[in-house]
């Protein structure tokens, strides 16, 4: 009787230590769905880690190379509009944002690459730029010839979000 009161306490335990590993590898795994850049106006899902490239400038102020989304040496780079208004950019070939359609040949930061203004697909607040080679169509060039230039003080990397304290309107004097 003892002995199989044993077994009994036995597999309850293996079942509770079984269950403990699984709830940490559900975490582990929910870490790794937090590699994700925001709006920072809203919170909506802009790209992800497999979305930043290097498409670097020969017009750069400025450029270095920062850890982001845990990923080290993400090409950052400084950029001023004819307005002096600087920017720091990171690229992405993805991007889950609005384009709009008027495609500007002028004031480019990457020569040989026209630009159109990118927007927050959910709130519409400005977050970058769209690149596609000037003369672009879809017959003679690739998709993977586009790219993104986001501004990097829009974003906010997703595993920094649940640090915010959000107060509602009403809360405030």
């Amino acid at each position: 009787m003892e002995s199989s009161h044993a077994v009994i306490v036995a597999i309850r335990f293996i079942y509770i230590f079984l269950s403990f590993l699984n709830n940490v590898q559900c975490h582990n795994s929910d870490e790794h769905n937090l590699d994700n850049l925001l709006c920072k106006q809203c919170g909506n899902t802009i790209a992800s880690t497999h979305d930043i490239r290097s498409f670097s400038s020969k017009l750069a102020i400025k450029h270095w190379n920062q850890t982001l989304l845990n990923i080290p040496n993400v090409l950052v780079q400084l950029f001023e509009n004819p307005h002096k208004m600087r920017f720091n950019v990171i690229t992405l070939s993805n991007a889950n944002v609005y384009m709009h359609e008027q495609v500007y040949n002028t004031d480019t930061w990457f020569p040989n690459y026209s630009w159109s203004m990118s927007v927050c697909s959910k709130c519409g607040t400005h977050l970058g730029w769209k690149y596609q080679p000037t003369n672009f169509n879809h017959i003679t060039h690739y998709k993977n010839e586009t790219f993104f230039g986001l501004i990097l003080d829009k974003l906010l990397e997703e595993h920094l979000s649940d640090t915010l304290l959000l107060v509602p309107n009403s809360y405030k004097s």
